[in-house]
């Protein structure tokens, strides 16, 4: 795999400012507690609470609680937001924020430390890259009107994650886990400040054997990844009247797993849902990604002023089994959904040939997935504000591409054993496989946050500007476009533009109501029209300071909805991978609860959280496709449950223990509009259990136990068709140490 390397002055400014830590160091040990809001976008959990709009913050110490390393986990307990799952770690994430398609995350604004992270934001967002969740801090969740600030995607919000901050003063963090099936982590922070530097070192190393075993085949189904950063700030003096900031952050992580496209024909989900196909014994997912970022802040009476430049560099190959033979296997296709389909139907043959007891052998595909992504952008943000207004005009220019360079090799399947891998044929000439897509974008929007005593308003506009173009080479080595066909294309050169509005009233000191507007869009390049829809809101909030409780409806009125063709995607029929297809009309409606409170009796304290999502999705029209299949107005948009309840409850007995149990259920859906056979499924649930011991001030201790009762659902029919189930019941133990 190709990697990125950053040029010599990107390395030089890191040299630098290296050097300089170790001389700011040697000058001045003194340190103080420094808080710098150079990374987030809402705020601390209060300031949430008080958004014109609805917004929430996972903090560092609610993460602390399970330590949780999967996204899906952590985002359960935040109503709104729905999910897929799909290799039960969270590598490979499938968000949903009031309904948008789930299918990698595609249709949600990502950040990491309010950057665009996405590898291919414009050209290709449904991509493979996820922050790494063991070292996160925090997660802020934008919906509704208070994402306007935050694009392109605004019909479902903004996912900003937030990295570890650089501390106030010296210190470190340490935490060693270990568990069932190999499971090893470790994670160590350290860093420092004084009056005018600041440096934080973070190492973040994980890996497991998995908890799958491949049918009549040796080999683990587990992974590595490793995750590193490192930030640097200079600042001026805190008292000076103009006040200056520059951050640099730098980040590279590598993952190599051995993980499937490929899930299981229901027959064989009920004999073993954790025993994977002989014939997936190859698949496996190598990939690095790079991030560099340089922020500049100054601060000067009321005004504030960022800018932010930023690259993010992703290459990666995965390897998996994609087709069987070169034409229709007994007539069944030779795709792999294709087989798992006819299995489900009934077909002894296609059953056969997953396990490895056909009668003749089979050529498997395995298809090199291998693409690079680019993108780098300019941020620009200025703040004014007053006891009554606070106004924040921002610009981003940003431009992200996609290289795909694909090819295949075969192997023999007989007798349930996988032959030697050979190449098959030659590396890619004029196809699909062998294109770059470009993306350029600019950004613009204006907010003003408006406090008048009991009344805050949130008043926004945003518009985005975006032209895609795509070549397709005639040959291996790219010598030349294939002019013919008439590339290179444009695929999109489109402008938008949105506006949103939100409002709190505080009725008394207890009691706020709020409701917001705001115009929704996705953008495409892949031939479908760009999603429109009208989002609104509204909703009652309760806060005595020691019980929270918010209840909230929300409608998002599509225009027009569109699915986008992935490996992993819903697709029901042949589609080519990047193109987008209409739905036309749709409507996803639903309430949002959460409310916490703390008990206290006896010495001990009980929190109690509860976060509930009832959501009712679709299409309003008739009409069939290759991606959405044939669909009847009234359906149901598919990999979208009907509820979702996280229920929470701690103890903490003031002497050293304290401990979780949280209960996870899920509605049921489908994974295709029409809901044929083979495509339900069914509602689900799960027990979490944690306990926690502090030895002291700088140690404690926890076992934490997921999927204590062991349950065995299907939790999702996506990639490729096949059922999955969550990750079996899973100890693990951790040791945690702040110095």
């Amino acid at each position: 795999m190709r990697q990125y390397p950053f040029n010599k002055s990107k390395i030089a400014i890191g040299i630098a400012l290296v050097s300089a830590s170790f001389h700011s160091i040697a000058q001045n040990s003194e340190s103080e507690d420094i808080e710098l809001e150079t990374i987030t976008i809402v705020g601390s959990q209060q300031d949430a609470r008080n958004v014109a709009g609805t917004a929430t913050v996972v903090t560092a110490e609610d993460l602390e609680v399970f330590e949780y390393t999967d996204i899906h986990k952590i985002l359960s307990s935040v109503p709104g937001v729905n999910f897929r799952p799909e290799e039960g770690y969270g590598l490979r994430p499938n968000i949903s924020i009031r309904g948008t398609y789930a299918d990698r995350s595609g249709k949600i604004t990502l950040m990491e430390d309010g950057v665009l992270i996405a590898p291919g934001p414009y050209s290709a967002s449904s991509a493979y890259y996820f922050p790494t969740v063991g070292r996160l801090a925090g997660v802020e969740v934008l919906k509704g009107a208070s994402a306007i600030t935050q694009g392109p995607y605004t019909i479902g919000g903004a996912l900003n994650l937030l990295s570890t901050p650089i501390p106030g003063e010296q210190s470190g963090f340490f935490n060693q886990e270990i568990g069932q099936d190999g499971a090893q982590r470790t994670h160590v922070t350290y860093g420092n400040s004084t009056e005018n530097f600041g440096f934080l070192l973070e190492a973040h190393v994980w890996e497991t054997d998995g908890f799958d075993d491949i049918q009549d085949e040796s080999g683990d189904t587990g992974f590595s990844k490793d995750d590193y950063v490192a930030k640097f700030r200079l600042n001026s003096d805190r008292d000076t009247d103009v006040y200056q900031e520059l951050n640099f952050k730098y980040q590279w992580s590598e993952e190599d797993s051995n993980q499937t496209y490929v899930g299981l024909a229901d027959r064989s989900f009920k004999a073993d849902p954790h025993e994977r196909y002989g014939l997936t014994k190859y698949d496996n997912m190598d990939n690095d990604h790079e991030t560099l970022s340089l922020n500049y802040g100054v601060s000067v009476g009321q005004f504030e002023f960022k800018a932010t430049y930023y690259e993010n560099d992703f290459a990666r190959d995965w390897f998996k089994v994609d087709k069987i033979d070169n034409k229709k296997v007994y007539g069944l296709g030779n795709g792999i959904n294709n087989i798992i389909g006819a299995a489900n139907s009934g077909s002894a043959d296609a059953l056969a040939i997953l396990n490895g007891d056909n009668a003749e052998a089979v050529q498997i595909k395995l298809k090199h997935n291998n693409r690079e992504y680019e993108s780098d952008g300019l941020d620009l943000r200025l703040n004014w504000s007053n006891d009554i207004h606070s106004v924040t005009v921002g610009y981003r220019d940003t431009e992200d591409s996609e290289d795909r360079f694909q090819w295949y090799e075969v192997a023999d399947w007989s007798g349930g054993k996988m032959g030697a891998l050979s190449m098959y044929g030659s590396l890619p000439g004029y196809s699909s496989n062998n294109r770059l897509t470009e993306a350029e974008a600019k950004a613009f929007y204006i907010q003003n946050i408006i406090t008048l005593d009991n009344l805050t308003l949130n008043i926004g506009y945003r518009s985005e500007d975006w032209e895609i173009t795509q070549e397709r080479y005639v040959d291996s080595v790219r010598s030349a476009v294939n002019a013919a066909k008439g590339y290179p294309k444009e695929l999109a050169n489109d402008d938008v533009s949105l506006f949103g509005a939100g409002a709190v009233y505080d009725i008394n000191d207890s009691i706020s109501i709020y409701a917001g507007f705001n115009d929704g869009f996705t953008p495409t390049g892949g031939g479908a029209d760009p999603e429109k829809a009208d989002n609104t809101e509204l909703g009652v909030r309760y806060d005595n300071g020691n019980t929270y409780i918010d209840v909230g409806y929300f409608q998002t009125d599509y225009k027009n909805m569109f699915g986008s063709c992935t490996a992993s995607g819903g697709a029901t029929g042949d589609c080519e991978i990047g193109d987008s297809y209409n739905a036309g009309e749709a409507e996803i409606n639903g309430f949002e609860i959460f409310g916490q409170t703390v008990f206290e009796s006896g010495g001990l304290t009980f929190p109690v959280s509860l976060s509930y999502t009832s959501t009712s999705a679709e299409f309003e029209n008739t009409f069939s496709s290759s991606f959405w299949g044939t669909v009847t107005s009234g359906d149901d948009i598919p990999d979208t449950v009907d509820s979702q309840l996280a229920f929470s409850v701690g103890f903490d007995n003031g002497a050293g223990w304290s401990g979780n149990a949280t209960y996870y259920s899920f509605g049921d859906t489908c994974s295709v509009a029409s809901c044929p056979a083979g495509t339900e499924i069914d509602s689900h649930s799960e027990l979490d259990l944690v306990i926690t011991r502090k030895f002291s001030e700088s140690l404690d201790g926890y076992l934490t136990i997921m999927n204590v009762t062991e349950e065995e659902d299907i939790v999702a029919r996506a990639p490729k068709n096949g059922a999955r189930a969550q990750m079996p019941r899973t100890a693990l133990v951790g040791l945690r140490w702040r110095f």
